[in-house]
């Protein structure tokens, strides 16, 4: 795949595919009123940060497509693309975790759920260190559960209920 020079369009596309919806989130996070500010921050930063962090990739994915392909990326005929993780197994961990997380959330708590969640889409991923995944998602949860008690006021489920 290094060696190819053509733009791979398909690729193309979604590259500039996330580029647009950057650019609507962006767009319609900025016509917030203003009145619409929670504690500390305004309604529309996060949804400009995640419009931002998206176009940033989209326009990444998009070089690369134009520059040869997707880096990293198996051939249609190579054997390492059997060991590719995914396929129908890693949808099935990906949505075990969606599920998990909208049972359990109001039962362990919003950081326990959403590690758990982080865990079994890592799986679907092909990671098989689960305890890791879970310390891991976890560690990246709770920043979000701060920020958003703290910084928006918006009350998520309790980190961790008072039974455990």
């Amino acid at each position: 795949m290094a060696g190819r020079s053509r733009v791979a369009l398909s690729q193309l596309a979604i590259g500039l595919g996330l580029v647009a919806v950057s650019l609507v989130l962006v767009i319609g996070a900025l016509r917030f009123p203003p009145e619409m500010g929670f504690v500390i921050l305004g309604a529309h930063v996060y949804p400009c940060a995640v419009g931002a962090f998206l176009g940033a990739v989209g326009l990444l994915l998009s070089y690369q497509a134009c520059t040869g392909g997707f880096r990293e990326l198996a051939e249609p005929g190579d054997d390492s693309a059997q060991a590719q993780p995914g396929g129908r197994l890693g949808a099935a961990w990906v949505t075990a975790g969606l599920v998990a997380i909208a049972v359990l959330i109001n039962l362990i708590g919003f950081v326990l759920a959403a590690g758990l969640l982080f865990a079994c889409s890592a799986r679907g991923f092909g990671s098989r260190r689960p305890l890791r995944d879970l310390a891991i998602g976890i560690a990246l949860t709770l920043p979000i559960y701060w920020l958003f008690n703290a910084g928006l006021g918006v009350a998520l489920p309790p980190l961790v209920n008072a039974w455990i």
